[in-house]
């Protein structure tokens, strides 16, 4: 007995060689850590590595094919790196190379995941959700000066580049050649938001006002958001609506329809040209409560638009000719077409209309300086970046000091 014991001992130990070394090879050739794989087992560190190695037997496959498929060289992790291991588990135990091969090929698929989520990353799934769209003909100092204006950064914010191609595809049969002009220089800042309807705020635009803007925004279709549109210097602003929709779109995930974009962009030339006789104001007045009317009352008959709008021109003691009035009519039948949320439309064209008087707005602002807003990006714009002379407008009362608050009281006290 003496003797056969030593035997049977080397016996043991010459066969248990056969899979250490196997389980060495594939644990070169896998780059996995043992820390993972002797958690899951009650052996040590290194006997732990050669049973998750091992394809002796169906438990330590199973095993192997967990710790694959939590862990990577590159700490990717996603079901890419567990099929890899289930595939590795069917083939895994037939040698040394056949565990290397399947090992490059895990290595490639963390590689295509990490690649993906990059470009994820450059087109604009960022945590933010926020979407800057600058003009192409700016120069790189004017471009600095939008972000410093907006108070972001390039690495911050996805950024789109609008060009003069995107602005004549969209604007083009709506706008004359004069209107779309030769160069495109407006930006937005757009931030998605989940309720309070569109804020905007405007900067440097002497011919499209915010209000404009935010009626025009509720036609294409969009809802809840805070929208920043701007310039370096002074524009009309016609071109503005180009890129505020392409951000909304890349910032919300949503594709708006192009018919309703189209209404849009045939709405805020509408609403452009009536301004010219009647004022903005007026203008934006008139157009913002026919629509509400439109869409509130389920109106399509063009008669019936047309009984409205001269209903409505004459609440605002606006005089239309005969084109104004057909013209609205038109855009009218056009958006009546639209499946709108009215509530939501309401949020935002029953804020259109700055009646509430000074002391109203003076409260407003001294309330929001003490206990903020909830107006995101329109509250953290450094008008200092455009200048002395820079001109601005808003939907909502802008809070702090620095944005207005003093002018505000100055202005009451002394009549202006």
């Amino acid at each position: 007995m003496k003797k056969i014991l030593p035997i049977l001992m080397a016996a043991v130990m010459t066969t248990s060689m056969v899979p250490m070394t196997a389980g060495a090879v594939d644990t070169a050739d896998s780059s996995q850590g043992t820390e993972d794989t002797a958690s899951q087992n009650t052996e040590t560190g290194s006997d732990a590595a050669a049973n998750g190695a091992s394809g002796t037997a169906g438990e330590a496959e199973g095993s192997g094919a967990t710790t694959d498929g939590t862990t990577s060289s590159d700490g990717t992790v996603g079901t890419e790196d567990g099929t890899t291991s289930d595939t590795a588990g069917e083939t895994e135990g037939t040698d040394g190379a056949a565990g290397a091969e399947e090992t490059t090929g895990e290595d490639s698929t963390a590689e295509e995941t990490t690649d993906e989520t990059t470009e994820e990353t450059e087109d604009g799934q960022t945590d933010s959700e926020k979407v800057v769209t600058l003009g192409e003909n700016l120069t790189e100092e004017q471009r600095a000066s939008m972000y410093e204006y907006f108070g972001t950064s390039a690495d911050e914010v996805k950024t789109i580049v609008v060009t003069h191609a995107d602005e004549v595809q969209y604007m083009q049969g709506i706008a004359t050649d004069e209107q779309i002009g030769p160069t495109t220089n407006s930006c937005a800042y757009v931030e998605p938001t989940d309720s309070g309807g569109i804020k905007v705020k405007t900067a440097n635009l002497n011919y499209v006002t915010s209000a404009m803007i935010a009626s025009t925004l509720t036609t294409a279709g969009m809802e809840n958001c805070n929208v920043i549109a701007a310039c370096p210097f002074e524009v009309s602003g016609t071109g503005a609506l180009t890129g505020i929709i392409m951000a909304y779109e890349q910032a919300s995930g949503e594709n708006l329809d192009e018919g309703q974009k189209e209404a849009a962009m045939e709405e805020l030339v509408t609403t452009g040209e009536i301004a010219d006789s009647v004022g903005q104001e007026k203008a934006t007045e008139v157009i913002k409560d026919v629509k509400t009317e439109v869409l509130d009352q389920g109106l399509t008959d063009e008669q019936e638009i047309g009984e409205a709008v001269d209903n409505i021109a004459q609440e605002n003691e606006v005089t239309l000719t005969d084109d104004q009035r057909q013209q609205i009519v038109s855009l009218m039948e056009k958006i009546s077409q639209y499946d709108y949320d009215v509530n939501a439309l309401k949020d935002t064209l029953d804020n259109l209309t700055a009646d509430d008087g000074a002391l109203a707005n003076i409260w407003n602002s001294v309330k929001s300086f003490f206990v903020g807003s909830d107006d995101g990006i329109l509250s953290e714009t450094n008008d200092e970046a455009l200048g002395s002379d820079v001109i601005t407008d808003s939907t909502v009362n802008e809070s702090g000091f620095k944005d207005g608050l003093l002018t505000r009281i100055k202005n009451f006290f002394t009549g202006e």
